[in-house]
């Protein structure tokens, strides 16, 4: 029995001793700026302009500076013309190279062994893409190409009605110019800014500290934290920091003195060992001294309690190393002077009286038994009625903005732009009516609305009594409520997983309704919801 007691003990000590030698992660701050790879030395010459060449239909409903506007290099000045940096960019259309529908069968049984099959759609194109950026200056010591060739596909959303899933095929390539056209902005980013600029980085790293309160180190250990913490939260990346080692020079002794006391090659020791190494070291590297921190990140290793954080530490000290010496510099916290020159587009040389909108000289005088063209009637807010010819494929993507070509008093056509926000309805002489309806885009970022609800142009499915059913050029089903002034995207991250909480929600106040949904009779899809759309008017 004693033997048995003895043993108890042992084991429940050696439990006590494991857990007060448990790590916890906290936070502190860092604030620096990120040095380029190969920056330009001579601040005289930090400067770059942009030459752009693009078949113009490939920006539709977008400045045709889209690219200039949105590509910024910090630390640089963009300029309108003649920077020390020439940025070339030379894009062209995506071609598609081929349109599919994949079929997914579903078959199954029910309690009876009667067998029922479903057929599922997927639309999906394969393009290819073209075009590549230059970066260069005129002594040839820049010279850099981005390239943004490649071939790629794109899946629609799956769908039970094969023609949706043909005809969605319009808007998933309207989908590839938009992805294609953020992948160019995202690369010209991130590369120029990796070789020469100087973005600012903030964010939050960790300390280790002792977790179990009774151990004897654990208050000095995270008091020594706090005051690492609260030096690291004055840091701004525009100020030096050559006084903090100074301020932090007693958490700095202290983590320094753990490894003499706790010397045993146990568990607990080298884990109380590797959190002083592991905060040394973090601790220079934040101090921009990457000598120091490879220092105590060698011992970290040598210790052989999770050494690949060493190595890890180690692969970012010796870049900063390198870093530090291509910029000639020791340090990564100075002010960053970022100047950006604003492209805009010239101002129309005609304009309406009563109307934001722009006229420019365009359309050919033969626009009237042209077969590309649609008559198009426009209703604004003002309550005028505008006429006009609006091209066939301009239909496809029809987003915030829309375009109609029309004849003034004089006989002479040019094309003039309407904002959704000025516009109540489109209507064209093929019988499609299109309204204005403000709601929040979801397909094209996984169902994530990652902006407000704006007006945008909607093929009208379906206006009842208490919904009215939208859709939009890319495919996304909008529904809204007579009453209200939103309308909500059934490709949302909501309805997508809780199409039957939505459909409720709707036919609220309306049993026979509301037992149909229940039952799950209706599905997240273009027919099934008009379908419930015409059953809710109907109920009485």
């Amino acid at each position: 029995m004693k033997t048995l007691l003895l043993a108890f003990f042992m084991l429940t000590s050696f439990s006590f001793f494991a857990q007060s030698t448990d790590l916890d992660p906290f936070e502190i701050s860092y604030s620096y700026v990120k040095l380029p790879n190969k920056p330009i030395l001579e601040k005289k010459n930090r400067s770059y302009s942009f030459l752009i060449s693009f078949d113009r239909s490939l920006l539709y409903n977008k400045s045709k500076y889209f690219i200039e506007n949105q590509v910024t290099i910090s630390g640089l000045e963009k300029k309108e013309k003649n920077g020390y940096m020439s940025v070339e960019v030379m894009i062209q259309n995506p071609v598609v190279t081929k349109k599919d529908v994949t079929t997914r069968t579903v078959t199954s049984k029910d309690k009876n062994g009667y067998q029922t099959t479903k057929y599922y759609y997927t639309p999906i194109i394969y393009y290819t893409q073209q075009g590549n950026a230059k970066a260069v200056s005129s002594d040839g010591k820049i010279n850099k190409i981005i390239s943004f060739n490649g071939s790629n596909s794109l899946k629609g959303t799956e769908t039970q009605i094969y023609s949706q899933a043909q005809n969605s095929q319009y808007s998933l390539q309207s989908t590839i110019i938009n992805n294609y056209l953020n992948e160019i902005v995202n690369r010209l980013n991130y590369e120029l800014n990796d070789e020469y600029g100087y973005p600012v980085k903030t964010g939050k790293d960790k300390l280790w500290v002792l977790a179990n309160k009774k151990h004897p180190e654990q208050e000095i250990e995270y008091n020594s934290y706090l005051k690492v913490k609260t030096t690291f939260d004055k840091v701004n990346f525009a100020e030096p920091i050559d006084y903090l080692e100074k301020e932090l020079e007693e958490p700095i002794n202290y983590f320094k003195s753990l490894p003499n006391k706790y010397v045993t090659d146990s568990k607990g020791d080298k884990k109380i060992r590797y959190s002083a190494y592991y905060n040394l070291a973090k601790i220079y590297a934040y101090l921009d001294k990457p000598a120091k921190s490879n220092e105590w990140a060698n011992i970290l290793i040598t210790n052989d309690y999770d050494p690949g954080d060493g190595k890890a530490m180690i692969k970012e000290n010796d870049n900063d190393l390198a870093l530090f010496n291509v910029n000639q510099s020791n340090t990564r916290h100075f002010p960053v002077d970022t100047k950006n020159f604003v492209f805009e587009e010239s101002q129309p040389q005609q304009q309406v009286h009563n109307s934001n909108s722009s006229y420019t000289q365009s359309a050919p005088y033969s626009i009237e038994t042209d077969q590309n063209y649609n008559l198009a009637y426009i209703l604004t807010i003002r309550k005028d009625t505008i006429t006009g010819y609006m091209q066939k494929n301009r239909g496809l993507n029809l987003s915030d903005a829309v375009t109609i070509t029309v004849k003034d008093f004089q006989g002479k056509f040019s094309e003039r732009n309407f904002k959704a926000n000025e516009v109540t309805k489109l209507i064209l002489s093929n019988g499609e009516e299109f309204a204005t309806v403000a709601f929040k885009v979801s397909s094209e970022n996984g169902g994530v609305t990652l902006s407000g609800a704006s007006k945008k142009f909607a093929k009208e499915m379906y206006i009842g009594k208490k919904i009215y059913i939208y859709q939009y050029f890319n495919g996304e089903i909008i529904v809204k409520g007579a009453r209200d002034s939103e309308g909500k995207s059934t490709a949302s991250a909501s309805w997508m997983l809780g199409p039957k909480k939505r459909f409720e929600e709707l036919a609220a106040g309306c049993p026979s309704i509301l037992d149909r949904v229940d039952k799950k009779e209706f599905k997240n899809n273009l027919e099934s919801i008009l379908s419930f759309a015409q059953a809710l008017d109907e109920c009485k």
